[in-house]
């Protein structure tokens, strides 16, 4: 398949069949009960071939029932057992067999009554059902209670598993191990209570009636028991050990007196030593000093951290390899990969492969940046390479930059591009768009709704207001009620529209399945690779639809991304740093990238603009190759250039060794060479440099000179004129922004000569002053 054609759906047609083999004697009496999408006796001789069996086949039939509703093996399997028939595991491995005890015909009789839905005497219980653990989940359980029983410390285990690894289930049977009685589970999302209670209703809590989910969060009001209702269980219940798994959210928990907060609550949660303690999605602002003090007080003897992105935890060495578990999307596309077809149905295969797109927005833009800048030119076009800037919003609530938006949204729906008429617009019904801020989200909803294509599709704003994204998608994801306000938004567009764009600015983004999204745009400047395949996985979820009579399965996953600079050096770290001990040579991290392009494949544009399908080699070199190129095209004057400039003079880099071999100039004349001083540059915690403030004050002082306050009058008639029209209160406000620029100009002067700028360049660092 062109990896580089947009297709996310492909027909499948699911048969179910039964076959015996007669020539072994220990599966006489038994049928092997399964589906597939692809040729029956293929697929049987698959399971058997090898061992040069001869199966015989009783039946095939299509897996649909006489209303239409297509099935699964699992779905009939559960028939077959209500119906009295016992299952039978082969060696732990197959577990498809079916005992009928010389009566084989019935396994095809009972089939024809379930396709026919003849099963009104039989009682389906969708609300109870039992589990087998994959492979990798049961990994996880026996490596966890390994670590457990060694009392090794710090007491504490990691699951670095990627969404949709099933983390509640595995956690569940965790606790079944460790028998432990008192289990509280802290989340940074509360909107994913459901998810919990769900699957403890459904798989755990009719086999251990001891055990109670508690919980007073919103989101399982009426459905959970209370704190007190708990304690009305313990003294009334007949059970030797009842057990609570008790669910509380983060920010309530930081919000307790006794956890540093101000409100009188949760004193029981203090008051309890817990058997586990369990951190669900430990990527997401656990590791702040609030929360740290929040978890200091909670008395437990273990504790399970639970996230699918821990760049932050693994950077910083917080976990050994001992307390890691790691699960990731390339073991899980190899699993889906490599399955052995005689163990029975693949559970893997419905998992659609994530494809990343990367455009750049420059040349979307052709003909306002295609000329570029010589140096003497003043017009800032930085925008065409800043996403967040590009996004930009007036106070009039128009875009800064409408019409080259325009021009991006007449592109993005033409030619090679995602929403093309000929190619792609049909693939692409639902999507997930990812913005800088609340206010572009608007604007560009205005847009869509008027636009010739995007008209045609229901655009749901799941943004609340006055966020900015340094605020505010961290913020916007852990809204519990408007995440829950935005899911049911899009739920209903999409059950009563054939077309939809959801916009967001961080709802939605972690914790969220719709099952019909097939694409992810990115249309900000997300830095944070946490962040980034957290929303990006929003898309991976799997689903099927049914059109004329077809059946249709979502197989490929799709990220459009337009600042590939950014989106390959996250994708590096994707690929290099989501596991403990990150690579340490450039063939190293090359291996891991070339390893992830076979399950994760990244199309890009060369140099003539046609999409081609990349290797590990371009995923290293292309970020740099695209700031070389726009820092030369505007004559070095760019914002690009000036980015991470510090790791130059880092401690063991060859550029200063060489730096340090050029000879100063003085006079025209050669002097002795001298070592070229090294300053530590200022690094906050996430290894960012931060200039601290008096840093800032220093070198303020020695540009513009002392602190001007004779406009502090203008400052006090600003103020005063609040209460006056409003016409009178942006005059004032003119005023006071004259009076500051006139107090800057002397110093804007001195920088000017002190770094001998010419106008352009100085107006460059002036104008966003």
């Amino acid at each position: 398949m062109d990896k580089t054609v947009i297709k996310p759906f492909e027909e499948i047609k699911y048969k179910v069949y039964g076959y015996t083999l007669p020539e072994v004697p220990n599966h006489n009496g038994y049928v092997k009960i399964g589906d597939t999408t692809r040729e029956v006796v293929t697929r049987i001789f698959e399971q058997v071939g090898t061992a040069g069996l001869n199966p015989k086949i009783l039946f095939e039939k299509v897996a649909r029932k006489s209303d239409g509703e297509w099935f699964r093996d699992k779905d009939l399997h559960r028939f077959l057992i209500l119906n009295g028939i016992e299952k039978k595991d082969f060696n732990s491995r197959a577990d498809e067999w079916f005992y009928f005890n010389g009566t084989l015909e019935k396994a095809e009789e009972l089939t024809n009554k379930f396709i026919n839905r003849d099963y009104d005497e039989i009682q389906i219980d969708d609300k109870r059902s039992d589990y087998v653990l994959r492979n990798e989940q049961q990994q996880a359980v026996e490596k966890t209670y390994e670590y457990y029983q060694s009392n090794q410390e710090p007491k504490e285990f990691l699951w670095n598993a990627k969404p949709r690894f099933g983390k509640t289930l595995t956690t569940y049977d965790f606790i079944r191990n460790l028998n432990a009685r008192n289990v509280l589970i802290v989340t940074n999302r509360p909107a994913i209570a459901n998810s919990w209670f769900d699957d403890f209703n459904k798989f755990i809590a009719w086999q251990e009636p001891q055990m109670k989910f508690v919980s007073e969060t919103d989101a399982l009001n009426g459905k959970a028991m209370t704190r007190d209702q708990y304690l009305e269980f313990i003294d009334t219940t007949s059970h030797a050990n009842p057990t609570q798994i008790a669910f509380i959210s983060l920010q309530d928990l930081k919000g307790a007196e006794f956890a540093g907060g101000m409100y009188k609550k949760l004193e029981w949660v203090a008051g309890l030593n817990w058997d586990l303690l369990v951190i669900d999605e430990a990527h997401e602002g656990i590791d702040t000093r609030k929360t740290d003090i929040a978890f200091s007080q909670l008395k437990r003897d273990f504790t399970l951290h639970l996230s699918g992105t821990p760049f932050k935890a693994l950077a910083k060495g917080d976990f050994s390899e001992e307390q890691i578990f790691n699960w990731s999307y390339v073991d899980e596309q190899e699993a889906k990969e490599n399955w052995d077809p005689t163990i029975g149905s693949n559970p893997y295969e419905s998992l659609p492969t994530l494809n990343l797109f990367t455009y750049q927005m420059s040349k979307m833009i052709e003909d306002e940046v295609s000329a570029g800048l010589t140096i003497e030119e003043e017009k800032n076009v930085d925008y065409a390479f800043d996403l967040n800037e590009f996004f930009r919003v007036k106070e009039n609530g128009r875009f800064e930059y409408e019409e080259s938006v325009v021009r991006f949204l007449d592109n993005l729906s033409s030619g090679k591009f995602p929403f093309s008429e000929n190619q792609y617009r049909n693939e692409l019904k639902h999507t997930f768009w990812l913005l800088p801020r609340v206010n572009s989200a608007k604007a560009l909803e205005k847009l869509l709704n008027s636009h010739p294509t995007f008209k045609d599709y229901k655009v749901v704003l799941a943004a609340g207001d006055g966020v900015s994204l340094h605020d505010g998608v961290e913020a916007e994801a852990l809204d519990l009620k408007e995440n829950t306000k935005s899911f049911d938004k899009v739920r209903n567009a999409i059950e009563q529209n054939d077309k939809t764009i959801t916009l967001s600015v961080g709802q939605l983004t972690t914790g969220v399945t719709i099952p019909e999204w097939t694409a992810v745009l990115m249309l900000n400047n997300i830095e944070s690779p946490s962040l980034y395949f957290q929303a990006a996985f929003r898309s991976q979820n799997p689903y099927e639809y049914e059109e004329d009579g077809k059946l249709f399965r979502k197989e490929n996953a799709y990220i459009f991304d337009f600042s590939p600079d950014r989106t390959l050096r996250l994708y590096d770290e994707f690929a290099n740093n989501l596991s403990s001990g990150s690579s340490k040579t450039s063939e190293e991290r090359k291996r891991k990238i070339k390893k992830l392009l076979n399950f994760f494949p990244v199309i890009a544009e060369d140099e003539e603009g046609t999409m081609h399908e990349i290797d590990a080699s371009e995923v290293l070199t292309i970020p740099t190759r695209i700031t070389s190129r726009e820092v030369v095209k505007r004559g070095f004057m760019s914002n690009l250039l000036f980015a991470n400039i510090s790791g130059i003079f880092s401690g063991d880099s060859p550029f200063k060794e060489i730096l340090d071999k050029i000879p100063p100039e003085k006079n025209k004349r050669l002097e002795k060479p001298r070592e070229i001083p090294v300053t530590n540059p200022h690094l906050n915690d996430d290894g960012e440099v931060e200039i601290p403030k008096e840093v800032v004050i220093g070198k303020s002082k020695e540009l513009f000179g002392e602190k001007i306050y004779t406009t502090i009058e203008v400052v006090d008639d600003v103020v005063s004129s609040l209460e006056e029209a409003e016409e009178k209160q942006k005059e004032s406000i003119k005023r006071l922004a004259k009076n500051i620029t006139e107090s800057f100009s002397e110093g804007f002067t001195r920088l000017k000569d002190s770094f001998n700028l010419n106008k352009g360049q100085t107006s460059q660092v002036q104008t966003p002053v």
